[in-house]
């Protein structure tokens, strides 16, 4: 199998995992307290480090970057923090301004994170060192391989 569609698959995998624990969380609290934007925040909050976790241990663990694993957790947690506001914009436009279910909105805002985190995560958080070549690639000069220690 083609590595990007692996990988792709791997991520769509992760994210549906990470998905079902913020629906969970959001539908449970909004049903609960009836504060669609505050349970989302708090639903896809927990949801991230779950997503983080899953998405290190099992998507990009190979090739990665010579990169600390604390910038690269920072670098994960600000491209949530994007996520983040655009579900918190899409489920106020969607429940608020146009009137349509909580579970709706929800969805629409995880289809347009879904596709923007995917690509800013595999273009910084997990992509390439910035000369553009794969930390572990042969052509990067240093004659090292930079690997999670979990992998091997």
């Amino acid at each position: 199998m083609n590595p990007k569609v692996r990988e792709a698959l791997l991520y769509t995998g992760v994210n549906l995992s990470a998905t079902i624990i913020d629906y969970i969380i959001f539908l449970t609290l909004t049903h609960a307290f009836g504060w669609p934007i505050l349970q989302s925040v708090i639903s896809y909050s927990i949801a991230t480090i779950v997503n983080y976790g899953l998405t290190r241990t099992f998507v990009f663990r190979h090739g990665l970057s010579p990169k600390s694993e604390h910038r690269r957790f920072l670098e994960f947690l600000a491209t949530n923090a994007v996520g983040l506001l655009i579900t918190a914009v899409v489920i106020w436009l969607t429940v608020h301004e146009w009137g349509l279910k909580p579970f709706l909105g929800k969805t629409i805002s995880v289809l347009i994170c879904f596709v923007t985190l995917y690509y800013v995560r595999t273009q910084i958080v997990f992509g390439k060192d910035p000369d553009g070549q794969s930390a572990s690639s042969p052509e990067s000069g240093t004659g090292r391989t930079f690997r999670n220690s979990r992998a091997g």
